[in-house]
């Protein structure tokens, strides 16, 4: 049987994802990875299993590779809080400080009661811990936030 011809039903999809979850928050990326990769096969056009393949090459320290996923998710969804998000992530930890600051203002800007607007600014907050430099403050013009 080829992947193509199955059909999980949206719990059996659910699972899947949270085991893939569940795998990365072991440390157990290879096998978080392969899971991933597989529900990106499953879910062609869905940001999350490709930013959840991100974040495992984000926990490997492969920065380059995370943006790179993040942006394949970005292609199938420009709109994808989650993968700007952690674009913005891969885009701190490789020194593009400006860039991924620049995103993560826009994504709490886009919607700031999100999730994914938490996230943006605890990583703000956490911009000079992980790409340290004297021209930028952590908050910057932080004229989003209500």
């Amino acid at each position: 049987m080829k992947i193509e011809q199955l059909e999980p039903s949206d719990e059996e999809l659910r699972v899947i994802l949270e085991s893939g979850f569940a795998l990365r928050y072991a440390r157990r990326l290879d096998e978080a990875a392969e899971i991933f990769h597989g529900m990106v096969a499953l879910l062609p056009e869905e940001d999350v299993p490709r930013v959840a393949l991100g974040t495992v090459e984000i926990e490997r320290g492969r920065f380059d590779q995370a943006q790179v996923a993040c942006e394949e998710a970005l292609r199938h969804r420009p709109q994808s809080l989650y993968a700007r998000v952690h674009r913005a992530e891969a885009l701190l930890f490789q020194q593009q400080r400006e860039e991924a600051e620049s995103e993560l203002h826009s994504v709490i800007a886009a919607n700031p009661e999100s999730p994914h607007s938490r996230t943006a600014r605890a990583m703000l907050e956490a911009a000079n811990l992980i790409c340290p430099t004297s021209d930028l403050s952590i908050g910057g013009s932080n004229s989003h936030e209500g």
